[in-house]
């Protein structure tokens, strides 16, 4: 395999991990339960959610636009009811993935 394949890899499933250590790992039962009801416990869940994309990549611009998409996305699961499960999730990979070719545009080896 290719040194910019598995460098392209490596990087993928770190943001992949970050993703679900902060929508799963860090958001406990009450959280889970009581984001569509609280915009505080909604904030909590996202400040929570970013934290290990800060931990790993640091804080810049990207972390803002990552946690301002993920309460619009969460809002209209957990609050509204407008989109399912299933399509949160999608769209906060398609967040990932567009988060990570804003850290690295041009993989050039």
């Amino acid at each position: 395999m290719d040194y910019a394949l598995t460098d392209f890899l490596i990087r993928m499933a770190i943001i992949l991990a970050c993703h679900f250590i902060g929508d799963y790992v860090l958001q406990n039962d009450y959280l889970a339960r009581t984001k569509g009801e609280s915009v505080y416990n909604m904030f909590v869940h996202c400040f929570l959610y970013c934290l290990p994309f800060a931990i790993i990549f640091w804080f810049d611009w990207r972390l803002l636009v990552l946690f301002g998409t993920h309460i619009a996305i969460d809002t209209l699961k957990a609050r509204y009811h407008k989109i399912s499960y299933t399509v949160d999730q999608i769209l906060h990979l398609v967040i990932c993935a567009m988060y990570f070719w804003g850290l690295y545009p041009v993989i050039d080896y």
